[in-house]
């Protein structure tokens, strides 16, 4: 919805300019300065305090799910995400999945550093790794390292022979299997199970996101133009504190709802403390839409609408002027037109 401000529009006829009396010195009527100002029309959406990056976690090894988390929980590296067939699953940080079992000695890739990293972390003795550039292994097996990689060594894989023993992991062989680590960017806070205890691990368990909370706003697709990163809004909590926030990001991806298509827009507060308290509460969240800056501006009430189209403004102690108008916002309205200059008096309604 734009804002358009108020104020009435009196019908006059500018027929004959001439013709037009000043308004008399006796009669007292309301005025208002021409004034040059930064203008701005604004919209605004209901949008939902949730918690940012929300996503689905399912098992990678099939079982049947045998413990969850309290929702609301933190669960950090080398935490149990939940459990399968009473194995743990656990949180290891990083960018590449765990994709295959690793357990012959001399196994290299980029899983093999993300399963390195977290064991040195949590802090294991993982040994020296090879260095980047560095031929491993033999014949069709010969694998350059990269600094991508690291190689299951013997050392890493005595490492993870400990860590599957203070996890109470059998068999404690040194062998990490599919299944026993999901790899997620950070901590995670955990949100609504999607299983119940005896359902099948492979299927939709857990939900999980991060511990920031954001705002989350819908829009018609054909406004997603006027909406970009980094751009500042007003969000009106549920008991009318008012705070500010910034676009974090604008979805490419159409949501189907009814006849409209609509965006995802997640929004940020500058104050994250405002959101304390708020978990599923909804908030109203106002966009800046057409800013125009410099220009000469006056009340609406001011505005007379001509009988021959267009509009018009009338001088204190001089003529109806004729005037071309622009954007309308917060009960101002851009005028431009001969005559009209920043500091003249114009009569007005309001």
């Amino acid at each position: 919805m734009v804002v358009t401000g108020g104020g009435f529009y009196a019908h006059r006829a500018l027929a004959d300019r001439k013709a037009t009396p000043a308004p008399s010195a006796s009669v007292r009527v309301a005025t208002a300065k021409v004034i040059r100002t930064d203008l701005s029309d604004y919209w605004s959406e209901t949008g939902t305090v949730g918690y940012r990056k929300q996503r689905t976690l399912r098992g990678t090894a099939a079982g049947v799910v045998t413990w969850l988390p309290r929702a609301g929980s933190v669960v950090a590296r080398g935490g149990t995400l939940f459990r399968v067939n009473d194995r743990p699953v656990t949180l290891f940080y990083g960018s590449t999945p765990m994709f295959r079992d690793l357990g012959p000695v001399g196994v290299v890739g980029r899983d093999v550093r993300v399963l390195a990293n977290n064991l040195r972390a949590l802090g294991y003795r993982i040994g020296e790794q090879p260095a980047a550039g560095r031929v491993v292994g033999a014949g069709a097996a010969r694998v350059r390292v990269t600094r991508d990689d690291a190689v299951f060594t013997e050392a890493l894989k005595a490492a993870v022979q400990r860590w599957q023993w203070d996890r109470r992991i059998q068999p404690a062989d040194g062998v990490l299997k599919v299944g026993d680590v999901l790899v997620l960017p950070g901590r995670v806070r955990v949100g609504a199970a999607g299983a119940k205890l005896g359902d099948d691990a492979t299927g939709d368990v857990l939900a999980v996101s991060d511990q920031t909370k954001v705002v989350s706003v819908e829009i018609d697709a054909d406004r997603a133009d006027d909406v970009r990163a980094g751009q500042k809004v007003r969000i009106t909590l549920p008991d009318s504190t008012v705070t500010t926030g910034t676009v974090g990001s604008v979805s490419t991806d159409v949501i189907k709802d009814g006849d409209t298509p609509k965006v995802r827009v997640v929004v940020t507060a500058d104050r994250p403390a405002a959101l304390d308290g708020l978990t599923t509460a909804d908030v109203e969240v106002r966009f800046t839409g057409t800013t125009v800056r410099h220009v000469l501006a006056v009340p609406v009430g001011a505005l007379l609408a001509l009988s021959g189209g267009g509009y018009g403004l009338q001088v204190a102690g001089g003529a109806l002027t004729a005037v071309k108008v622009g954007l309308f916002a917060g009960g101002m309205v851009q005028v431009s037109g001969g005559g009209i200059t920043e500091g003249a008096s114009v009569v007005t309604t309001s």
